[in-house]
């Protein structure tokens, strides 16, 4: 009987070790052909200056988008009552968000101030100082 247990304790322990080899060598293979996993793309949408000192064409958003009076934000803002890195509009979770960056005089969607980040919908309203911009996500394509 003890001989029994012996072998099929050897056997065990030789399954593992082979188990653990394959997963191995598939991840050693896999790691050697470069498999890398592209992050989903962000829907398109853009903002439109409805009222403010520069109403213009619509702007495409980027992943992540700055908003506020200092140039090297994504859409600089000529509005004395914006900070300089006012908010941000990012793509998360297949969704895309607004946060304030603890501005000054606050950033309002749908006249709410914002205290924390949330999901924009097509035709919200954001206030920034003086300036105000809807949000409106690209239409669906054909399916």
């Amino acid at each position: 009987m003890a001989e029994l247990l012996l072998a099929l304790r050897l056997l065990l322990s030789l399954l593992l070790y082979a188990f653990l080899g394959v997963v191995l060598y598939t991840l050693w293979r896999e790691l050697r052909q470069g498999v890398t996993v592209q992050p989903p793309q962000p829907a398109a949408a853009t903002l439109i200056v409805e009222r403010g000192a520069q109403p213009g064409p619509p702007f495409p958003l980027r992943p992540v988008t700055a908003l506020g009076r200092a140039e090297d934000n994504d859409l600089p803002l000529a509005d004395p009552f914006a900070s300089a890195h006012h908010a941000l509009i990012f793509w998360r979770e297949g969704q895309w968000w607004v946060e304030d960056l603890g501005s000054h005089n606050g950033t309002l969607l749908n006249g709410e101030r914002l205290d924390k980040p949330v999901v924009l919908t097509a035709g919200d309203r954001l206030r920034i100082g003086e300036t105000e911009l809807r949000f409106e996500p690209a239409p669906a394509g054909p399916a």
